[in-house]
């Protein structure tokens, strides 16, 4: 489903970059793809922390809505319009009555 809300980019003045997740090297550091996707995003300061699923708390220090609805995951890589790739903390995607509307990401400090 592509995003199909033209109104809402108004709201989204910044440029994205997202990098898919290939694997891992052998040093078991990340390895991303070398084409990136760019998205409209609305990216704000909004620092406070999060429980993840293991009961780890972690910093988040911005968020950032991306007009997209396809599928983005955690271990992807994100550049942000200032060339910072922080790590992406949690995903969310909002739904409404036609389906995925959007991506939330939690971004977390570089």
């Amino acid at each position: 489903m592509s995003f199909e809300y033209a109104s809402y980019l108004e709201f989204m003045p910044s440029t994205v970059k997202i990098s898919t997740r290939k694997g891992s090297n052998n040093y078991g550091e990340a390895t991303v793809s070398t084409t990136t996707t760019r998205y409209r995003a609305r990216i704000t300061f909004q620092p406070h922390e999060m429980r993840r699923a293991g009961g780890e708390v972690v910093a988040v220090k911005n968020v950032c809505w991306v007009a997209s609805t396809g599928t983005i995951h955690a271990t992807d890589r994100i550049t942000l319009p200032d060339g910072s790739t922080p790590p992406i903390l949690g995903v969310e995607t909002p739904t409404d009555r036609d389906g995925n509307h959007h991506n939330k990401l939690l971004l977390g400090w570089s």
